[in-house]
């Protein structure tokens, strides 16, 4: 056998063995589902609960600092305006 017979075989031999974790790669994926997909209720209340937690937590301090008793326009610019800095920031950073 000449080194271009030898080189054939080698990558016939990877290419089935290339195949044959695909195919149990494809096997194994159609029988596990992910967490979420398993429990979507549980994860569901769980981010519920989470956003939530952190709103009540973030009204809260806004209480503490006397954040809720100015004008609520004020609120509103000083809301539009963190908005607009992080929408600028995070199109910055994507690039």
């Amino acid at each position: 056998m000449n080194e271009k017979d030898e080189k054939t075989i080698n990558l016939d031999m990877l290419e089935h063995v290339e195949n044959l974790s695909n195919q149990v790669n494809k096997l194994m994926a159609s029988r596990t589902k992910s967490a979420f997909e398993r429990y979507p209720i549980t994860f569901g209340i769980t981010i519920l609960f989470g956003a939530i937690s952190v709103h009540e937590g973030l009204k809260g301090v806004m209480k503490e600092f006397g954040l809720l008793e100015i004008n609520s326009w004020y609120l509103i610019v000083i809301g539009l305006s963190l908005l607009t800095v992080t929408g600028t920031l995070y199109k910055k950073l994507e690039k």
